[in-house]
């Protein structure tokens, strides 16, 4: 697993200690996610079978309350683990929630998901010890051999909530190895 996700969010908690408390800011969407049928409309596009690599742009890194330089610092440090490749194998018998989980390299869970044809809304809370941890918005296009996603994630920090948005693209390249 690469860190990919985790540079600006281990940059800025290094840089700002975080004083509030991750499950704080829990939403009613989030606290019903284990009612997920009813919020649930997947018509869209699913993706085949195969071996996908991910690559990952950062849109947007904005923090209040750092420096400059530090928001710098983390955006150079997440150009850097992005360069890195994410490769992984989608099943036939693969979910939506697995299929993002492994693009994004953390344990997600669909709280909100809208697919119609090959467009696709939604909100997912994602656990991991490294990247993404805590409510990710994605909105963008799929298909059977890829997607093209932005995902925002929300950073709680004492001096204010700080914003990554990324672009996440992902391209069938083969069969699983």
């Amino acid at each position: 697993m690469r860190p990919i996700f985790a540079l600006p969010l281990i940059a800025a908690f290094a840089l700002t200690a975080c004083g509030n408390d991750a499950d704080q800011g829990l939403t009613d969407e989030e606290l019903a996610a284990g009612d997920v049928a009813a919020v649930i409309e997947d018509n869209g596009a699913k993706p085949q079978a195969g071996e996908y690599s991910t690559t990952v742009e950062l849109i947007e890194f904005d923090a209040p309350g750092l420096a400059e330089s530090a928001i710098a610092d983390a955006r150079a440090e997440f150009a850097a683990g992005a360069a890195e490749p994410n490769l992984y194998c989608v099943g036939e018998d693969t979910t939506r929630e697995q299929w993002f989980s492994e693009m994004v390299e953390a344990s997600c869970t669909l709280s909100r998901f809208t697919a119609d044809g090959n467009d696709l809304d939604g909100a997912m809370t994602c656990n991991s010890d490294i990247g993404l941890d805590g409510r990710v918005e994605m909105a963008g296009r799929t298909a059977e051999e890829g997607s093209d996603l932005t995902m925002t994630y929300t950073l709680p920090l004492e001096s204010g909530d700080s914003t990554v948005r990324m672009r996440v693209v992902s391209e069938r390249i083969g069969d699983c190895g």
